[in-house]
């Protein structure tokens, strides 16, 4: 990533959900959508928000597919942890494309979430080598979760999970509220 990873582990953002193709971003407590940050279309980047010091420093991503692309994605956990171990799938979590730079560390299902935790030798300048990964089908799209520490305040294995966790519960949460004509 060429921006500050240190600068977005703190998000200067204001409010902590956005709307983004149709989808409620909802980041878990004490996280902000980066609104001055951009790394593409249907990419989200989220950091701890600006004057939280009770959260791990992190940075979280959510990337999103087009309407129907996450369709019957719960029941393919079994798939998806084939995918992510092969060549293909290892070359698709590095940072720089490269297989032999990931080891899958984990791949598990929680609830209707696909999980996977790796390491990337290639991680990038400031960031941590150790990540997490929700992969999810909500409102009919595909969606990562991404959820990565910073080289100075790596996540330890348990600290990830829980921040992974509850990224997929946050946003499960907002969109259910929202299709049921919540806010």
């Amino acid at each position: 990533m060429a921006l500050g990873l240190a600068a977005l582990a703190t998000a200067a953002a204001t409010g902590a959900a956005a709307q983004q193709r149709g989808l409620r971003i909802a980041p878990p407590a004490g996280y902000c959508v980066d609104r001055e940050a951009h790394s593409g279309p249907g990419i989200v980047l989220i950091g701890r928000c600006a004057g939280v010091a009770n959260r791990p420093p992190a940075v979280l991503t959510v990337a999103m597919g087009k309407p129907a692309s996450g369709l019957g994605i719960a029941d393919q956990g079994k798939a998806l942890a084939e995918f992510f171990t092969s060549q293909a799938g290892r070359a698709a979590l590095s940072r720089s494309g490269r297989a032999k730079a990931v080891t899958v560390l984990e791949a598990l299902t929680w609830r209707d979430a696909f999980l996977i935790r790796w390491r990337d030798a290639a991680a990038g300048r400031g960031a941590q080598g150790e990540s997490w990964r929700a992969v999810l089908g909500l409102d009919g799209r595909l969606l990562t979760l991404t959820v990565t520490g910073t080289a100075a305040a790596p996540l330890d294995r348990d600290e990830g999970r829980k921040l992974i966790e509850g990224f997929v519960t946050a946003m499960t949460s907002a969109n259910r509220r929202s299709a049921q004509g919540g806010d």
